[in-house]
């Protein structure tokens, strides 16, 4: 039994959840199908796209350290194949193969050492001009006559007076080595006052006719300024180290890098990889990718150290930026199926918005006809509205021609006891007053009756209905003997809008009837018209008794009949109409204070006669 529940449990969650799916609108649904789409296409991009990260990573790091190993080897031939063409300028020369040719043995002795010492003076500034100008990494040119004690010389350092070239081990070897250029790797320089390790470029010079040794031309470049040569590299934490054919270290930087790599290279002794091949080094606390390359002209190697990190980093931007624009190519295709989705859903959406709209009434809406499905689906509620409308407008003529008739039965329903109150009001006057009174209230009696009569019209201009009540005032105050004073204020611009006729006198017998206690004597109604954002505002205000809130409300609510009205419409008939002409959201308000006034409103939407 509980298995079963347990059973019956899950069958019911998952037709709940499809059930929500079912819910939900085609927009949400169809790009909810987008989505899926695009996230496993996504997702299956950047797996294939990290597996071939990880597989490409090295080789990519390996081609492009080797790539800057070439280039620093490049740079190292360059260098060494200027200065073996530097080293052959005293051939070039023949001042300098004359001097160097020249036997001083026949001169005396002190006139030989002059004669020496002025033959080096004309050789140093040829060195400076050819030879040590001619380069940024030349820091000292010597040449060495084999005929003389003395040397010339160009150096940022000054010489040494007692040094002698026959004193350094590879002396001979140059001497000996018929004219060729030798490298002389990493050892001090004697010839200076102060001693710097230095690289150089060392040739024998031969007369060209004899093959006589005449002497030896050598070209000094510092470890420092050697080390120039390849001072930058892509990685930025990388260290590049060269050794020359004795395993002397030149690196640039500070010394305690340098001794942890040369602890590094005795203890392990890593020969030229094969090409393109790297090999890990561990040292100082980190792990370092090692490219070898070896150097030809100095028979020694280029060492580069790129930490892994460093050396990872670049491609790791790379993959990144891929990944981002793998993931922005996704939100580009779900704005993408936004807008399918939206092209899709959008004519259902207009067509709702129209079925809405006809449904709070405005059946002159048509909706836009569509394209397939939609466009017979829109047809067909086109034409439903339509004849919705049509009948509707039907059902309105009938309902117009309705209140016309009960508008022509208000105005024949004119009450007897107001004519025969006023016709004995004339008599009375005609007995106790001249004719004039007699023919001003005969006048306004006339006016009133031509103005109920002679039309049948439901609206009419705001200056009408003021003439109109203007005369029934007149017969008012015949009947009160002139109890009451009127007050209009009548905008000029509101006087051509028009209003339902008879929307005024209701108002104001009210307030004659109702307003004021019997012993009042001075007693003022104002009558306000104006206009204000778009609305016509009608307002009676006296300054009698004042209403109740039970006596507004009986007013608003229900039908009041008395035999003192000059017809039938009194202020609940008005409230009606207006509410039926207008809309639900106009009528009558009454503002009232009991003992000092009472103010009603009347607001409805400024018309004009053919709006």
């Amino acid at each position: 039994m509980l298995y079963n529940k347990m059973q019956m449990g899950k069958g019911t969650g998952k037709r709940m959840k499809f059930g929500k799916l079912k819910d939900l609108s085609i927009k949400k649904k169809i790009l909810l199908g987008y989505l899926l789409i695009i996230c496993i296409t996504v997702i299956f991009m950047l797996l294939l796209l990290g597996t071939l990260w990880e597989h490409l990573t090295k080789e990519s790091i390996s081609k492009s350290i080797y790539s800057s190993n070439y280039q620093i080897k490049k740079s190292i031939d360059n260098y060494f194949d200027s200065m073996v063409k530097l080293s052959e300028f005293p051939y070039l020369d023949s001042e300098i193969m004359d001097i160097l040719r020249k036997d001083y043995k026949g001169i005396e002795n002190e006139k030989r050492v002059v004669a020496q010492i002025n033959d080096v003076n004309a050789i140093g500034p040829k060195l400076y001009k050819h030879v040590y100008y001619m380069h940024n990494q030349i820091d000292a040119v010597f040449l060495f006559p084999a005929n003389m004690d003395y040397y010339a010389y160009r150096s940022r350092n000054s010489v040494a007076g007692s040094y002698r070239i026959e004193t350094e081990s590879w002396y001979r070897e140059v001497k000996e080595g018929n004219g060729k250029p030798f490298i002389i790797g990493v050892h001090e320089e004697k010839a200076v006052s102060q001693l710097w390790d230095v690289l150089s470029i060392a040739r024998g010079i031969l007369d060209p006719d004899t093959g006589e040794y005449l002497g030896m031309i050598v070209i000094d470049c510092s470890v420092e300024n050697f080390a120039r040569l390849w001072d930058s590299s892509e990685y930025s934490e990388s260290i590049i180290a060269v050794t020359d054919k004795n395993g002397k270290l030149i690196l640039p930087g500070g010394e305690e890098k340098k001794r942890e790599i040369e602890e590094y290279l005795k203890e392990n002794t890593p020969g030229a990889e094969e090409e393109g091949k790297l090999s890990q080094a561990h040292f100082g606390n980190q792990t370092y990718y090692l490219a070898v390359l070896p150097l030809a002209y100095m028979d020694g190697k280029i060492y580069q150290f790129v930490p892994i990190g460093d050396a990872v980093k670049n491609i790791a931007y790379t993959f990144t930026l891929a990944v981002a624009v793998m993931l922005g190519l996704g939100i580009l295709l779900f704005f993408v199926s936004i807008k399918i989705s939206n092209t899709i859903t959008q004519p259902v959406l207009r067509l709702i918005g129209t079925m809405e709209s006809v449904e709070s009434g405005d059946l002159s809406l048509q909706t836009e006809e569509f394209h397939g499905e939609m466009k017979i689906l829109s047809r067909k509620f086109n034409h439903m509205v339509k004849r919705i409308n049509a009948m509707f407008m039907e059902m309105k003529e009938k309902e117009k021609e309705k209140r016309e008739m009960e508008m022509l039965a208000l105005q024949s329903q004119i009450n007897p006891h107001f004519m025969y109150n006023t016709l004995n009001s004339i008599r009375w006057l005609s007995e106790l007053q001249g004719a004039d009174k007699v023919t001003q209230m005969l006048d306004a009696l006339v006016r009133v009756l031509n103005y109920v009569a002679e039309d049948t019209s439901e609206f009419v201009p705001v200056d009408r209905e003021v003439d109109f009540i203007q005369n029934y005032i007149r017969i008012l105050n015949f009947r009160y003997f002139e109890r009451f004073s009127f007050i209009f204020d009548v905008q000029k611009e509101a006087a051509q809008y028009e209003v339902l006729r008879f929307i005024l006198q209701p108002l104001v017998e009210n307030a004659v009837l109702h307003g004021f206690d019997n012993n009042d004597i001075c007693a003022t109604i104002k009558i306000d018209i104006h206009l204000e954002e778009a609305h016509l505002f009608l307002c009676v205000t006296d300054d009698g008794k004042g209403l109740s809130g039970e006596k507004i409300k009986e007013i608003l609510t229900s039908e009041r009949k008395s035999e003192k009205r000059l017809n039938k419409i009194g202020i609940y008939n008005v409230n009606q109409r207006i509410k039926l002409t207008y809309g639900q959201e106009y009528a009558i308000r009454i503002d009232s204070k009991e003992g000092c006034y009472t103010k009603v409103t009347v607001r409805i939407p400024a018309r004009k006669g053919q709006e």
